[in-house]
């Protein structure tokens, strides 16, 4: 029998200026079907906002589970990003917006912001429910920070866990090379999933799986095969408490989406997320 876990889809798809009715016009079915359990909310400024994000989407009987806050970072980026990751970090509500205000959500951040001093003050001061670290750097060096962080924040009695983001750690790699040595990479990140502290407790347990328009920040699903799903369902989903489809749309999808464009995603949507469904993922 398969674990059961959580499996959330994004508020990402509707972009910042996107409004909680387009959230439930993409996905509203879904969770009444059983596809999805809740929602992972862009902690997008003001609170006023993500307040009434919430508020829209539980009387439409979604429930906003966790919220994906700041990421941190920008340095380690190249010029034009780093420009565009300050900017988009300023739209996101800060460490203590999110936590002072939302400490009975599941909170997300990237491990590079949860390095800075300031940030850490605000975590020890307002203990979210649930704390969650996102790899953040290419490959195998974005594992190890975020175990890290982890480490460092359990020892001061946070309930910590690490989220891995498939995309960050393949990040930059030919789409090519990626179906090629899909089976490489899952056994890899499944040892990552394998380790645990001196507790016994994981280091990670859950897992960002994006499958957007936008393929600087999303796997190429349409060219991933039913197996490469598969092995990923078999390999992977026994180690996991929670699975979060992230979709976000390319140019101007990142800002808002026109009624034709949320057209096509829905179209797009219920391609995706029945392969999805049908190979086990979710």
């Amino acid at each position: 029998m398969r674990k059961k876990y959580l499996k959330l889809i994004s508020t990402d798809s509707i972009g910042l200026l996107g409004r909680p009715e387009q959230f439930v016009y993409l996905y509203k079915n879904y969770f009444e079907d059983g596809t999805f359990n809740g929602a992972e909310a862009i902690a997008f400024r003001p609170v006023s906002k993500l307040v009434n994000l919430i508020s829209v989407l539980k009387k439409n009987r979604i429930k906003v589970i966790s919220l994906h806050g700041r990421t941190g970072g920008e340095n380690l980026l190249p010029f034009i990003y780093h420009v565009m990751m300050v900017g988009v970090n300023k739209t996101l509500l800060n460490a203590k917006e999110t936590l002072a205000n939302f400490s009975k959500k599941d909170i997300l951040f990237h491990t590079p912001y949860s390095q800075n001093p300031l940030v850490e003050k605000m975590i020890l001061r307002f203990p979210p429910k649930k704390l969650l670290f996102e790899n953040h750097r290419i490959g195998k060096a974005g594992i190890d920070d975020t175990i890290k962080q982890i480490s460092y924040y359990r020892q001061k009695g946070i309930n910590v866990f690490g989220l891995i983001d498939i995309y960050h750690y393949v990040y930059a790699l030919p789409t090519e090379f990626i179906k090629t040595n899909w089976t490489a990479i899952v056994n890899e990140l499944e040892k990552f999933f394998k380790l645990k502290d001196k507790k016994n407790q994981p280091y990670f347990n859950a897992v960002h799986f994006p499958i957007g328009t936008r393929l600087s920040d999303s796997l190429p699903i349409e060219e991933m095969s039913d197996q490469m799903l598969e092995l990923f369902a078999e390999k992977i989903t026994p180690y996991l408490d929670r699975l979060v489809i992230e979709n976000q749309v390319k140019n101007l999808g990142l800002i808002y989406s026109t009624k034709s464009m949320l057209k096509k995603q829905k179209q797009r949507n219920r391609i995706n997320i029945k392969r999805l469904v049908k190979t086990g993922i979710l």
